[in-house]
């Protein structure tokens, strides 16, 4: 069976399913979409989590904009993840692990869809460069600027030529100009190497393409193996590619949109107030800065957004599901641990802190305790933000906290079963210390401490000091999104909590006037003043 043409087959597909809700009347991208969105993932149980088509959008400056958006469409649900596979969910492993076994490298073809309109030289902004695109507000009332939030970079290794493709999102910042928000990514080792030899970074961001570029853009492919041939062993077929107009990097022949450009190795600037998958928002990092050259995109373009929020979202499910089909290939392939039967990362982790291993016995002989203690060990390697894993028998299903957490209650002794590793990375998590203090002591802390003798192991998940706010919309924004959901008959909510964006405490006087003005859609001045505290390096 042929895998999806393009992105819009894939929608069609999802709507025939009955997983995509579209959208018809009119909603304000900055106000509006991600509130209503959102609302799912507070109020709604899995299996009405769906993708969403926005048809008519509107902006917070009365702006229409010719650009449908498509929110949520990739793993809003393992169910809506398993159409962008053409499987069931229960192969989705085995399909990542085949993929992973039999990948297809990419078919390079002379034109496709993304190139019906080509944006260039003196006619880049012609349809008003990157704000033709209907680009939402995502955390409004925290947040200052639109973000570009399901971006998937294509940047080559100098060295080498090897492609890689990884999701990190941005900020717009004008109508040739967007931030690229990445930490510890393998853009990073491609922007250094550039730095090196004195020479800015080419990129060309792709927009809407097929589900598969997505789902291996999202996850931490091995550094040098080519995502796009992975891609292509999702799909059981190579993806068609196209050349770039302006740099030689192959993109989706039938993406949505597509941002050529530079990212500058000699200059960075600062991140503006930013929602993040932990819960929480992040603020008062140095990013990168992108500068574009040429935008291609297809006839009356659908802009592609990702909901990252407070888990659960679509960035929590999206990574949890293709982390999970890598880590259980990695470990009974790679590892040599056919032992290992199921892994589940969990939303409440953001989809990368909190893993559980299920294990089995084979040929009917016991697992040994050592064995579970490889693959406890060898999973530290799956992702450097893991936080806690936990090892469970055949009988407890590892997605259910409950069954899980009953295991540990009457099956581990803590001064027994428990080992405590050091010097793991802490990127965006306030437990490591206090928002105020050095980015670098938060990441890398330096204090050190551990077990003594016979002990329990004790957990206090309370905040010990003030925190960021809370990754949502603020309150009357979610508010407005309840009514509208209400007015187009969408399932009754159930609310969970939190449902609104609210301060925790530390939440410093520059980051809360930012919002204020974009929440009065003066985004130019957030802009201008972001793009005047950067610095050469």
């Amino acid at each position: 069976m042929a895998y999806y043409r393009d992105f819009r087959e894939y929608l069609d597909a999802l709507e025939k399913a009955g997983k995509l809700r579209r959208v018809k009347q009119s909603i304000n991208k900055d106000t509006e979409l991600h509130a209503l969105v959102g609302w799912q993932f507070r109020g709604l149980s899995e299996e009405d989590w769906t993708g969403f088509l926005f048809d008519n959008v509107t902006g917070i400056n009365k702006k229409k904009y010719n650009c449908r958006v498509a929110s949520s469409v990739i793993a809003p649900s393992w169910d809506v993840y398993a159409i962008g596979m053409k499987c069931t969910r229960e192969q989705i492993d085995d399909r990542w692990r085949e993929a992973h076994k039999n990948p297809y490298p990419p078919l390079l073809v002379k034109t496709g869809p993304v190139k019906e309109e080509i944006h260039i030289g003196n006619n880049l902004l012609e349809h008003g460069g990157l704000e033709e695109f209907a680009i939402p507000m995502t955390e409004i009332g925290w947040e200052a600027l639109p973000r570009l939030t399901a971006l998937s970079w294509h940047t080559k290794d100098p060295d080498t030529g090897v492609m890689n493709v990884g999701t990190y999102n941005g900020y717009l910042l004008g109508p040739a100009r967007s931030s690229c928000r990445t930490f510890h990514s393998h853009l990073m080792i491609h922007w250094d190497k550039c730095r090196k030899r004195g020479i800015p970074l080419q990129a060309a961001a792709v927009v809407g393409s097929v589900p598969a570029i997505h789902m291996v853009s999202v996850i931490r492919i091995p550094y040098g193996v080519n995502e796009h041939d992975i891609a292509g062993g999702i799909a059981g077929e190579p993806i068609p590619m196209v050349k770039c107009e302006t740099m030689d990097i192959e993109i989706p022949a039938s993406a949505e949109i597509v941002l050529e450009g530079e990212i500058p190795t000699d200059y960075m600037e600062p991140d503006p107030a930013c929602g993040e998958h932990t819960g929480y928002t992040t603020f008062g990092h140095m990013v990168y800065a992108f500068n574009i050259k040429c935008i291609t995109h297809r006839k009356n373009p659908i802009w592609h957004d990702m909901i990252i929020q407070t888990p659960p979202s679509e960035d929590s499910i999206i990574k949890a599901i293709g982390e999970g089909g890598k880590a259980a290939s990695f470990l009974r392939d790679s590892c040599g641990l056919p032992q290992v039967k199921d892994v589940a990362w969990h939303n409440c982790g953001g989809g990368n802190r909190l893993l559980v291993i299920r294990m089995q016995d084979v040929g009917g002989v016991r697992t040994r305790n050592s064995v579970v203690w490889q693959a406890l060990t060898s999973s530290l390697s799956l992702n450097h933000m893991v936080k806690m894993i936990i090892a469970v028998d055949e009988d407890i299903d590892p997605w259910d906290l409950e069954s899980v957490f009953w295991a540990v209650s009457f099956r581990f002794q803590a001064h027994r079963d428990t080992k405590i590793i050091e010097g793991r990375l802490a990127i965006y998590d306030q437990s490591s210390g206090h928002y105020g203090m050095p980015e670098e002591e938060m990441i890398y802390p330096t204090s050190r401490t551990g077990p003594q003798g016979a002990s329990a192991m004790l957990m206090d998940a309370t905040r010990k000091w003030d925190y960021t706010p809370v990754a949502l919309p603020k309150r009357q924004y979610v508010d407005r999104a309840r009514e509208i959901w209400q007015e187009l008959g969408f399932p009754p909510l159930k609310p969970r909590e939190p449902w609104y964006g609210f301060s925790l405490g530390s939440w410093p006087e520059k980051y809360r006037k930012q919002a204020e003005l974009a929440e009065k859609g003066e985004f130019d001045k957030v802009a201008k003043e972001l793009m005047s505290g950067g610095k050469n390096i």
